[in-house]
């Protein structure tokens, strides 16, 4: 090659307009001025990332997707106090406000999600209830067997339960019957006025339990009137007072 053909080569490589690579969202993130969150979206009773969860920061047009691990990364936020709602199809929203420090000090969160099942094939919910414990799985099968009456969490939550007391009213042969002074409530089978039922917890026989309690934390309620209804799992010497059963959801990843 000529002298004069290399100065003509060197001179159209410094005329040409530069191109730059295309940044992926991360690294264009990191280059964006303002506050930072890291985060990742997970089940929190699976403990496994949520992917294609939408997070939205208030005030923030941008709009942020979770990869197939449940992890993202919201850059350019504006600095002070955020309002953070994170969804996706099948969970519980969740809302939160997180405080971005500075520029060069992320906040890193995980935001753990509640399954409810919603707009989801009846057979992703057998599915996870198989995946989750056996326990559900046995609940599962005594359900469709349909000798007691029944509530699993997603009926629980449809129905708009608040307590485990509010969810036994409305079972028919059932009775909670409150002392006005104490303010203690306790069931009762019409059938069997005159004992109290045995409550189950989670496979364990329980001496008591308080009709108040929260029912946002159960996986299924099982209410057996007599002992005609009972299984043998829960049958004993007090049958004909019934069987209240009460599985609770395990969130090791709240």
């Amino acid at each position: 090659m000529t002298r004069h053909h290399t100065l003509r080569v060197a001179a159209c490589l410094l005329t040409a307009p530069l191109t730059l690579p295309v940044l992926g969202a991360p690294g264009l993130a990191a280059q964006q001025s303002g506050g930072t969150i890291v985060g990742r979206v997970m089940d929190s009773e699976m403990g496994e990332g949520i992917p294609g969860a939408a997070i939205r920061i208030k005030g923030v047009t941008a709009l942020f997707t979770s990869d197939s691990t449940g992890r993202f990364v919201a850059a350019g936020l504006p600095l002070g106090e955020v309002e953070v709602t994170v969804a996706a199809l099948g969970y519980s929203g969740l809302k939160l406000k997180l405080f971005l420090q500075s520029e060069a000090q992320p906040v890193e969160r995980t935001f753990s999600l509640q399954f409810t099942g919603d707009k989801l094939p009846d057979v992703v919910v057998r599915v996870r209830a198989e995946r989750l414990a056996p326990r559900y799985v046995d609940f599962e099968r005594r359900r469709e067997r349909g000798l007691g009456a029944y509530y699993r969490w997603d009926e629980l939550l449809a129905r708009g339960f608040n307590s485990v007391g509010d969810a036994l009213r409305t079972v028919r042969g059932v009775r909670i019957e409150c002392n006005q002074q104490t303010f203690e409530c306790l069931a009762r089978m019409s059938r069997a006025p005159n004992c109290e039922p045995t409550w189950w917890i989670d496979g364990v026989v329980a001496r008591s339990f308080h009709e108040n309690t929260p029912i946002r934390d159960l996986y299924g309620l099982e209410v057996y009137r007599g002992a005609g209804e009972i299984p043998g799992e829960f049958a004993g010497s007090n049958a004909a007072c019934g069987v209240i059963v009460l599985w609770t959801k395990s969130r090791p990843y709240r």
